[in-house]
């Protein structure tokens, strides 16, 4: 992820290779620490936030 530009789980998924689930758990964790941001604009939708 490069700082400050949201990324969308899918995508970060297709990047990596890596299942969806396994993509937003790991990223879940991150924000559960505070490395990234987590933003809920749907229902369905998270996007991801890296701080500088």
């Amino acid at each position: 992820m490069k700082p400050l530009e949201p990324s969308m789980t899918s995508e970060i998924a297709e990047e990596r290779g890596w299942p969806h689930r396994t993509v937003y758990e790991v990223l879940n964790g991150f924000a559960e620490e505070g490395e990234i941001r987590k933003k809920k604009p749907e229902a369905h939708r998270v996007v991801w936030i890296r701080p500088e």
